[in-house]
């Protein structure tokens, strides 16, 4: 006969808790004089041990099948799950978190004499602290109950053989306890359930005609730990890196090995029982792609199986969590092998469209001489938005908080106000665009402020408002813009309708850049599109392993992008413009900037870099992707703007430094300290302007730069932080600080001598 003694005491350093207060112990539970939770320490019990009283008064009187209750130790979380099977009960032990262990798994315990353990347990944690809720426990206990146990748990063997991958197969053999009908929750209730998924059975690989088996293993937390895995190949796959990953379940490992290149797998089960055809425990040439699409079929294949078992598995939030990650998987590599690149046979009709290449000459003061600057006039913003704030002809359209103001550009004059909350604004020909958080999308008339059409997509997605505008001799007038975070959505400026939309495949944050007729869209995925502003179909399309989610470069006749993601590595591809054609791509050593596009200045292609010492820049040729020149990271500060004016690539840094370097060699030209590293003198946003051939460099105050050779012509006189600077036609500048204060500044005539 099985002996069962629970105990709960209190820790020997510990002294005994005073009345009313939870027992502070060790809980211990001896069957046949082996203590089965010897491993979890001191810990607040008194809670335990009521719950797991009524939990048996409960599975004692057929009102409960199963229940959990959590353990806590040396800051993991365990838990004890006990199920009712006849006259017996199921007792597992495991951790759950991120790396989930099975201590004891359905060790079968009397009911009846596991029922008297814990009601003798309870009456001693009585006597030691008279806890109001000891007491109901026990007596629950103590209630009469049917002499009648639960039926035995039925089981049926089950095979879960997913299709192969390129010869890869993982496939198991497991006996599942049936459980046809759903619990009694409520409908909405979605929990994270552990205990009803562990199971133990035979797992297998299957390699061509060769088989490594383990003959009994906790499959659902193989599942868990074979994803991990795949994600990591999938990602040394599309980058062709090398990758080695092992992991450890049940006393045996699993482990995957590969170099980098186009290379197959080396995967061991150290542990298992050896091949069919006995020659070890190591299956080689297996195709990373088989490998990681057989991982995500065979925990789908699990997903179904379990939940044929337990109708109530259907709102596991662990059940879940697995099957959206295979299914995650399964699209990655469906996108990454799609044979879909399309180029355009008729890229004619769309060069026609193309915008002229820039003229050269634009770094040159086209005045000559210093620049002198008087103050014109200042307005007063409070919760100024100035994402929202513009210049726009003879207009200076501001945002803020509850309303958008147009101003005067001259005078400084309030022309009209609407009240409207914060929104992504984009000014048009034919009015400001606003795209709320909801979807609404509202066009004001820059003459009234009046609301010329509203219109409704769906409600943008977390994160900043990407779009383009589409306006010129013999096109559409269109908005297009994100819409949520799958979609692409152009809008009429003029009706007001949804004239298009494309939908991506995965959700994405999209980079859209117009050139002429075409919408370049880099929507996160393994793709760069080009989209037709007129029907919004596809015209080309450029796939590659990684995925394309940074901003794009067009420049004449080519687009510039990178493909990869936050980690892991990148490329930059050469991509003819109006037809797709790949032109080049290119590995990146350095990881690029985040947010910054390719920069082109005549045949030199630069990509600012960075790395935890700063930032650099690295120089491929235009025509071959071949590498010219470097500056490793640490060239200057973390946030760095970029800009490249003719020959000159020039960096303004939050250090207060100013940059230039001979865009063809990488060698330095000039440099300028302005200010010193104040944090709170350093202004939003660094980019500079160029306008007239003069550069307006925004640090701790505005100064202007002739590129070529670095002069400064002049520095606005305003003690405003310049976190926004827009520049007009006549070298007027605006400034804006975040604190609610707008200044506009004009240049001074320049005096000459009469004679």
């Amino acid at each position: 006969m099985t002996a069962i003694d629970v105990v709960v005491r209190p820790h020997a350093a510990t002294p005994l808790p005073e009345a009313l207060t939870p027992l502070q112990g060790l809980f211990d539970l001896f069957v046949d004089g082996i203590n089965l939770t010897a491993r979890l320490t001191e810990a607040p019990q008194a809670a335990l041990l009521v719950e797991l009283g009524h939990a048996l008064s409960q599975l004692n009187r057929g009102k409960r099948a199963r229940a959990c209750f959590p353990l806590y130790s040396d800051e993991e979380a365990w838990e004890i799950g006990l199920e009712a099977d006849g006259v017996d009960a199921l007792l597992s032990i495991y951790r759950v978190g991120p790396s989930p262990r099975v201590a004891i798994f359905d060790r079968r315990l009397p009911l009846a004499t596991l029922t008297s353990a814990v009601a003798r347990a309870l009456e001693q944690a009585e006597i030691q602290s008279p806890s109001a809720a000891v007491g109901p426990a026990r007596r629950a206990l103590g209630l009469p109950y049917p002499t009648y146990a639960h039926a035995p748990l039925e089981r049926k063997k089950l095979a879960i053989s997913p299709k192969p991958a390129g010869n890869v197969c993982f496939s198991a053999e497991v006996e599942l306890k049936q459980r046809k009908t759903a619990t009694a929750e409520a409908p909405g209730l979605e929990r994270a359930d552990l205990h009803s998924l562990l199971a133990a059975g035979r797992f297998a690989l299957t390699v061509k005609n060769r088989t490594l088996e383990l003959p009994s293993v906790q499959l659902f937390l193989m599942a868990e730990r074979l994803l991990t895995i795949a994600e990591d190949v999938l990602d040394a796959w599309r980058s062709e890196r090398a990758v080695f990953r092992r992991i450890e379940l049940d006393g045996s490992q699993l482990s995957v090995r590969r170099g980098p290149g186009n290379g197959a797998l080396r995967v061991s089960l150290v542990g298992s029982s050896t091949s069919a055809d006995n020659e070890g425990t190591t299956l080689a040439d297996v195709p990373p792609r088989g490998f990681v699409l057989s991982c995500a079929r065979f925990a789908l294949g699990l997903v179904d199986v379990l939940e044929r078992s337990d109708a109530s598995q259907t709102k596991n939030l662990r059940l879940r969590a697995l099957q959206r990650g295979a299914r995650a998987i399964v699209d990655v590599i469906s996108e990454t092998n799609a044979n879909d690149s399309l180029q355009n046979p008729e890229p004619d009709s769309y060069r026609s469209f193309g915008l002229p290449r820039p003229v050269s000459g634009r770094g040159t003061w086209e005045n000559g001489g210093k620049m002198r600057f008087v103050p014109k006039w200042v307005a007063t913003v409070p919760n100024i938005d100035l994402r929202a704030t513009f210049q726009c002809g003879d207009k200076i359209l501001v945002g803020s908080q509850r309303e958008t103001a147009c101003l005067n550009r001259d005078t400084g004059r309030v022309l009209w106000r609407v009240a409207a909350s914060r929104a992504a604004s984009v000014v048009t020909p034919f009015g400001l665009a606003r795209l709320g958080f909801d979807g609404k999308v509202e066009l004001h008339d820059l003459e009234t402020g009046g609301v010329r059409f509203t219109s409704h997509i769906a409600p943008r997605a977390a994160g900043g408002a990407t779009g383009a505008l589409v306006n010129g001799p013999a096109l559409p007038k269109l908005l297009v813009v994100a819409e949520g975070d799958r979609a692409v959505t152009a809008v009429d400026l003029v009706s007001g309708e949804v004239r298009w939309r494309y939908t991506g495949r995965r959700p994405a944050s999209y980079r859209m850049r117009r050139a002429g007729k075409l919408l370049i869209v880099a929507g996160g995925d393994s793709a760069l599109i080009a989209l037709d502003v007129f029907t919004g179909e596809v015209v080309w399309r450029v796939r590659d392993r990684l995925p394309f989610s940074g901003d794009i470069c067009i420049d004449h006749d080519s687009a510039f992008a990178i493909a990869g993601g936050p980690i892991g590595p990148c490329k930059l591809l050469h991509v003819d413009l109006w037809t797709g054609a790949l032109r080049w791509a290119r590995e990146l050593e350095e990881r690029p900037c985040t947010g910054q596009a390719p920069l082109v200045s005549g045949n030199t292609i630069i990509i600012p870099t960075r790395d935890k010492r700063g930032v650099g820049a690295s120089a491929l040729s235009r025509d071959t992707g071949a590498p010219l020149w470097e500056q490793p990271p640490g060239l200057a500060s973390p946030t760095t703007a970029w800009l490249v004016v003719d020959d000159a690539l020039i960096a303004n840094t939050a250090s207060g430094a100013l940059m230039c370097l001979e865009a063809s060699t990488g060698l330095p030209r000039y440099s300028h300290v302005f200010s010193r590293h104040v944090e709170a003198d350093q202004p939003r946003r660094l980019e500079p302007v160029l306008r007239n051939g003069a550069l307006f460099v925004p640090q701790h105050q505005v100064h202007v730069i002739r590129p070529r050779d670095g002069e400064v012509l002049g520095t606005l006189p305003s003690d405003l932080i310049p976190d926004l600077l827009r520049v007009d036609e006549r070298c007027g500048a605006y400034v804006a600080e975040e604190s609610g204060h707008l200044a506009a500044f004009s240049v001074a005539p320049r005096l000459s001598l009469v004679k």
